[in-house]
């Protein structure tokens, strides 16, 4: 059975959309309820936010204007300030005041849904899978609006995908209706096309998944939203494209993106958009950038991209024989797909692992064997070098040689490769 069909018509509408997450303003709004072209005595800061987060550009004054707007009074009293808000900062990057706000704001009149809906997309940026699944769960059965109604779904089809369910997310897309493109999606689309992607993907249609991506991002510039952090739908298509053979397309598309997210200077964007440029470069640069992407990641805590990218470094280290340090990046891979949920990249990379052949140990020399003993005993260096009377960096660079003879990387790995406790 082919997947639900998520593709709503391009055409016709014209009704306001019910969620207006993806969408800029159709124009300047003000406080006062002053029309746009007279000369209001204040602008809406989330107004500006959204317009600054939208066209990927200032993310500092974005998140500046975001702020305020929570701070003030009318528009925490307003569901569309608050989603602006809230959601600017999310794509800012500042996913820990995102959540507080939210929680401080979730039980006002009128902002509950969205706010519900926006501290799922928290949690699952931040990795933590279940409490996704239960907020996002919990709005798609619930008497909110529609529309929020329909992204919960869509986020929550995206994410079963994402961790390897394709069977729960094409149930999950018929259950709601996702496949008989309802009318109120129209302000969804691209959320829904993204799922589809996500759900393509995963089942290896990789064809199907870049025209699903193609569509959203035309929806998306058509709104004016060009920022990646919103939506990485050019990632997201280089990566099918590069999958199903389009050497030439997937390389444009992941240049495209990296540019636009340096545009934007948030560290999740800029490491997933470098991630991609890495998986798709023909130029033997992978492992460098990828290496630098994961940096970024980190900084970020971006756990769910960050699995990804030590998986696909790992793969390619151990490619180029260097089997410790691929044993690092794939059994670090391995522990955060497990922990943000995502299975099957933590299937794949326990297999990788099994796959790496054992390192041929060199015999060690006396002098490296009576180091390794005091080492896993839990002497620090310093305290190695005074017992046997040698300078620091011999004992650094001795270390050096039992880590690459053993093939591991530090202290812990060569106590469990000794079968010794600390």
């Amino acid at each position: 059975m082919g997947d639900p069909d998520l593709r709503p018509p391009l055409s016709g509408g014209g009704a306001t959309p019910p969620f207006e997450v993806f969408l800029p303003p159709a124009r300047s709004r003000y406080h006062d309820g002053t029309a746009a072209g007279s000369t209001p005595p204040r602008r809406c800061p989330a107004d500006r936010a959204l317009r600054l987060l939208v066209s990927g550009h200032d993310r500092v004054a974005a998140v500046r204007c975001a702020e305020d707007a929570l701070e003030d009074d009318v528009c925490r009293r307003d569901a569309w300030c608050v989603t602006r808000a809230l959601t600017t900062l999310i794509y800012g990057g500042e996913l820990v005041a995102a959540d507080e706000q939210g929680l401080r704001l979730a039980d006002r009149d009128g902002t509950t849904g969205v706010v519900t809906l926006l501290r799922a997309r928290v949690a699952r940026l931040c990795g933590d899978v279940d409490r996704a699944h239960h907020l996002l769960g919990a709005l798609a059965e619930s008497a909110a609006g529609p529309g929020i109604r329909l992204v919960a779904a869509g986020w929550s089809v995206e994410l079963l995908a994402e961790c390897g369910d394709v069977g729960g997310a094409r149930a999950l897309a018929v259950r709601h209706g996702l496949d008989r493109a309802p009318a109120e999606a129209a302000g969804c689309r691209p959320v829904l096309l993204a799922a589809r992607g996500a759900v393509a993907m995963a089942a290896g249609r990789f064809a199907d998944a870049v025209a699903d991506y193609l569509v959203c991002g035309r929806e998306l510039i058509a709104r004016g939203v060009v920022n990646p952090a919103v939506l990485p739908w050019r990632s997201e298509a280089a990566l099918g494209a590069h999958a199903a053979g389009r050497r030439g397309v997937a390389s444009a598309l992941a240049r495209q993106e990296y540019s636009a997210a340096v545009s934007w200077g948030e560290s999740r964007t800029v490491g997933r958009a470098l991630s991609a440029v890495a998986i798709v470069a023909a130029d033997g640069r992978d492992v460098e950038l990828l290496g630098e992407a994961g940096r970024l990641l980190e900084l970020a805590h971006a756990w769910p991209e960050l699995g990804r990218v030590g998986y696909e470094l790992g793969v390619r280290l151990a490619g180029r024989g260097e089997v410790a340090a691929a044993r690092h990046q794939l059994d670090r891979a391995r522990a955060l797909a497990g922990r943000v949920g995502d299975v099957d990249r933590a299937a794949q990379a326990a297999r990788a692992l099994a796959d790496l052949a054992p390192p041929r140990r060199r015999p060690l020399t006396r002098q490296q064997a009576r180091i390794t003993r005091l080492a896993v005993a839990g002497y620090s260096d310093e305290e190695i070098a005074a017992a046997l009377s040698l300078a620091l960096r011999t004992v650094e660079s001795h270390l050096s040689s039992i880590y690459d003879k053993f093939g591991i990387t530090g202290r812990d790995e060569l106590r469990a490769a000794l079968g010794t406790c600390a």
